[in-house]
């Protein structure tokens, strides 16, 4: 992390209206980072150092990432999250075969065997 380097926020829940942007690291202090976009101080933006949560007087409006990797694979993750809760969740008892069961709870567990 340095000053200068490219950050991209993402809105969190409370912030409805908000669109995933790219910021740069103004400053970053003992506690804090400043990010901003437009080089006016009204736009900057703070965020724990450690936790790289925003520090603000309200519910936080953005979540910070160093890339847009990091985003990608969050959705990512979510979204196949969802969808094998969802199908593990209602009726899926006759979806399956023992043996595709045996093979999932095979990854579940670090690929070792199942006996």
């Amino acid at each position: 992390m340095q000053v200068g380097q490219k950050v991209y926020l993402k809105p969190t829940i409370y912030n409805r209206g908000g669109k995933q942007q790219e910021y740069e690291i103004k400053s970053i202090g003992r506690k804090l980072i400043h990010v901003w976009q437009d080089k006016r101080e009204s736009s900057v933006i703070k965020f724990d150092k450690d936790t790289l949560e925003q520090r603000s007087n309200y519910s936080p409006d953005w979540e910070l990432y160093f890339s847009l990797q990091e985003i990608e694979d969050e959705k990512e993750f979510n979204d196949l999250h969802h969808q094998l809760e969802s199908t593990f969740r209602y009726g899926s008892k006759k979806q399956f075969t023992l043996d595709q069961l045996r093979q999932i709870k095979r990854i579940i567990d670090g690929g070792e065997e199942v006996e």
